[in-house]
């Protein structure tokens, strides 16, 4: 359960997708699409359950165009009965010619060191960290602009929603790995003068046996 609201605060809360047949595979897939396995379906619909029963009260949801996020954002709405909206800023990093290589071989490549010491390193024609940063923060802006007296839910991916707060804590895009999610878990964070995160990672709400993550080199690309 995430800790009690800031009165007066705009939230901010942050879904990464459940697991995928990508993730179960472990295939490293950006902005390929890869369908919710059972095991995502069932973590989608058991953070539905949680938010019930929620502290804080969210106003409308805002999803990644990818179809394992909006499948994601549909289940968790079943509780809710909330607007959902699609925002293409919301998406995950393109990992260019390295869509779809293993963890294994990521690894290998040195993607995630190349990233954390490189804000702008691309690998093979892909994004940035500090690209995606820069989407990330401009659609959250925007968002917290667009809906100013309303807390947001956003239905993202391993490495966008890391770099999105990254962007809203003021830190660099590098900084951005400490934040990785679980499929699954949820992030919340509350507007204040300065944003204070109330819960991350949090996977409570999941049952054992969907809590563990295929396998994954450390490191490897979160998408």
């Amino acid at each position: 359960m995430g800790r009690s609201p800031k009165l007066s605060a705009q939230h901010l809360l942050f879904i990464r997708h459940g697991e995928t047949i990508a993730n179960e595979q472990q295939l490293a897939y950006g902005v390929t699409e890869s369908p919710l396995n059972e095991k995502g379906i069932a973590q989608a619909q058991a953070v539905g359950q949680c938010l019930k029963s929620w502290p804080t009260r969210y106003h409308r949801i805002l999803s990644s165009p990818l179809e394992r996020a909006r499948h994601t954002a549909e289940l968790v709405n079943l509780t809710l009965n909330l607007d959902i909206e699609i925002d293409p800023g919301l998406i995950e990093c393109d990992l260019g010619d390295w869509e779809g290589i293993t963890y294994q071989q990521m690894h290998d490549f040195g993607y995630a060191m190349h990233s954390i010491k490189d804000d702008t390193f691309e690998g093979h024609g892909g994004e940035s960290p500090d690209a995606v940063y820069a989407r990330v923060n401009q659609t959250l802006e925007q968002a917290v602009a667009r809906y100013p007296n309303q807390n947001i839910i956003f239905v993202s991916h391993g490495s966008a929603i890391a770099h999105g707060l990254a962007a809203l804590l003021k830190t660099r895009p590098k900084f951005g790995y400490q934040y990785l999610m679980h499929n699954g878990a949820i992030t919340e964070v509350a507007l204040t003068s300065t944003p204070e995160i109330l819960t991350l990672n949090n996977f409570e709400h999941l049952p054992a046996a969907l809590r563990a993550e295929s396998g994954r080199p450390d490191n490897a690309q979160q998408a």
